[in-house]
């Protein structure tokens, strides 16, 4: 694993620096337009919260679950 880090960080930062990458995606994110960028994050932000919704859903149910086992153990 170690050697794989290794040969990605030797490999690929000098071809990361060369081919400028970070200039290219600062200047195509400065050509998309304001109402552009809005429709992208608030998209983003739509899957993500969804996410959170139900892992948080299904969190509580765990720990509901665990709840009612150790009541009914214990009472």
């Amino acid at each position: 694993m170690e050697k794989g880090d290794e040969y990605v960080i030797n490999h690929f930062q000098p071809l990361y620096q060369k081919l400028h990458l970070d200039d290219i995606v600062d200047e195509q994110v400065s050509s998309f337009s304001l109402s552009r960028l809005e429709e992208m994050v608030v998209s983003i932000t739509k899957k993500e919260l969804s996410m959170i919704t139900y892992l948080g859903a299904l969190l509580g149910g765990i720990i509901g679950l665990f709840q009612g086992f150790v009541t009914v153990l214990i009472g």
